[in-house]
């Protein structure tokens, strides 16, 4: 093994740290709603505390988290006074940079498949439980167990259907709309061309229009 690799071997070393000798970090850019706070507990609850805090020494026993302040303030919610730990040796920028890279590179959903993870929890599990536990709101569950499969292939041939005996034309289209809007339709795109392997946002966007039109 590699010094490298027995560092970080040796990094990865789970600790219990009590809870009184944790502490949060000031900067985390996270924010948790008070239902999804709830949905924390109710996890915990149910499956115990199975993700352990990434933190960092400050000398003696004391301890900061960089990842999982809202775990530990669940757990403790939920009388947990004892937490299983990750300790790395990082600096004070290093530390600020994992509170990103752990936060923002833990990857997305596809909502189709997890549309279809949802709809097969449902049809076994109450679904009182499953409102508790899941983090989604009554809308956005909703959202998912309605959500019906989209067969791309036909969608595509529609597509080429309607291209038949005209010509390509390019124009050009512009549209203000509000910043969450923007968001969800960019998140969509995003997800159609991975899903497709489509390189053209605008492809990907007219997937989206047929989609709805069929």
């Amino acid at each position: 093994m590699s010094s490298s690799a027995e560092q970080l071997s040796s990094s990865l070393e789970i600790i219990w740290v009590p809870y009184e000798r944790l502490t949060p970090n000031t900067w985390n850019p996270n924010r948790m709603s008070e239902g999804m706070f709830a949905r924390e507990r109710a996890s915990i609850r149910e499956f115990g505390f199975v993700d352990p805090l990434t933190v960092r020494s400050l000398g003696g026993a004391d301890f900061e988290i960089i990842d999982g302040e809202h775990r530990w303030r669940a757990g403790y919610a939920e009388d947990i006074h004892v937490f299983p730990c990750i300790v790395l040796d990082v600096d004070d920028d290093e530390a600020r940079e994992l509170t990103i890279v752990l936060n923002d590179t833990r990857g997305s959903m596809q909502e189709d498949r997890l549309s279809a993870l949802v709809k097969d929890l449902a049809s076994r599990r109450e679904a009182s439980r499953l409102a508790n536990l899941l983090p989604y709101d009554r809308g956005r569950m909703e959202q998912l167990l309605e959500r019906r499969e989209i067969d791309w292939d036909e969608l595509e041939k529609k597509r080429q259907k309607m291209a038949q005996g005209d010509e390509e034309r390019w124009v050009e289209r512009v549209f203000r709309m509000p910043m969450t809007s923007a968001k969800v339709l960019d998140q969509a795109i995003t997800q159609v061309r991975e899903q497709e392997e489509i390189d053209q946002d605008w492809r990907a966007l007219e997937y989206i229009a047929a989609d709805f039109l069929s």
